[in-house]
């Protein structure tokens, strides 16, 4: 049987490599730093983070790191598992995926990270500015599209304001599905809310503000914002509940003065254009809590297909 590229990788990532003391043991005397995403695309993942991972091995070596690697999986599951059983160390995500993955394994945050140079972001709800809609109320008996379930700024964090907004949400195949007394909802692809948008499919779309500003002028300019969501932290930085606290302690110090040097800048940069790393506001803390509790109580087993 022919296997793909991509499935390969995952092969020889996921099931290959033992396991010992909780590091990735790739040969005798190798102590290895392992870092996890979630990703359908294996090869750009690693090239993506290696160097930002290698950076954080080379400054742990004399707490006896002798490397880094990166574990992709296709699966929020699979990440979850190899938190459980020590194959990974630490991970970056937005706040949705951070804190079900902290919920479902123990894997603590530690740190923010601002990626595109921004500490914290917020999601928008738009519509065309022809449509006659101006605020969420008249989505009442309309369509809107969030994007993949999971994504903090474009599918949670609209989901939380609309029903906060006592507006009933209710999932549609299409346009026509929307009843009167709700709001209508479909999924897209990541990236495509505002595609469905302007093809009329929908009625209002979520996204965030950079992806407003990425637009073609004439397609910025035909929508409108009619409700920003509550700001939280862009990125989160988390690791395993039971990796040594020394390497936690080690960590954070590293991480948190990456940008004070033109090495730990650069490498910061070509890490998602990322300017700083710091920590976690204290009140940000207890807004994570409450977004948790969202999500397991309002989407109950919809999460365990993530």
């Amino acid at each position: 049987m022919k296997m793909s590229a991509r499935a390969l990788v995952f092969l020889l990532l996921f099931q290959f490599p033992l396991v010992f003391g909780g590091f990735y043991a790739f040969a005798a005397g190798e102590r290895i730093l392992v870092f996890g995403r979630v990703h359908d695309d294996p090869v750009r993942s690693i090239r993506d983070r290696q160097e930002f991972v290698d950076y954080i091995a080379k400054k742990l070596a004399p707490l006896g790191i002798t490397g880094g690697r990166v574990l992709v999986v296709e699966k929020m599951q699979m990440l979850a598992q190899a938190l459980k059983d020590g194959k990974v160390d630490l991970f970056h995500d937005s706040v949705v995926p951070t804190m079900v993955l902290s919920k479902w394994t123990g894997a603590v945050p530690i740190l923010r990270q601002w990626k595109y140079g921004e500490p914290d972001y917020e999601g928008v709800i738009v519509v065309q500015k022809n449509s006659g809609i101006n605020s969420i109320s008249e989505l009442k008996g309309k369509v809107i599209a969030f994007e993949e379930p999971h994504s903090t700024s474009a599918s949670i964090l609209p989901r939380m304001l609309l029903e906060e907004k006592k507006l009933k949400l209710v999932p549609v195949k299409s346009r026509d599905g929307a009843k009167p007394d709700s709001v209508g909802y479909i999924y897209g692809a990541d990236g495509s809310g505002v595609n469905v948008l302007m093809t009329g499919r929908v009625d209002a779309a979520t996204t965030i503000p950079r992806e407003i500003e990425r637009l073609k002028p004439e397609v910025r300019d035909s929508l409108k914002v009619i409700a920003k969501t509550v700001s939280v932290p862009r990125q989160i930085i988390a690791v395993r509940k039971d990796l040594d606290p020394k390497i936690i302690k080690a960590l954070k110090e590293i991480l948190n003065n990456m940008d004070a040097t033109p090495e730990g800048q650069g490498v910061l940069k070509r890490q998602q254009n990322t300017s700083k790393i710091d920590e976690i506001p204290p009140g940000s803390l207890e807004q994570l809590k409450h977004i948790t509790k969202y999500v397991f109580s309002s989407l109950g087993k919809e999460v365990e297909s993530w």
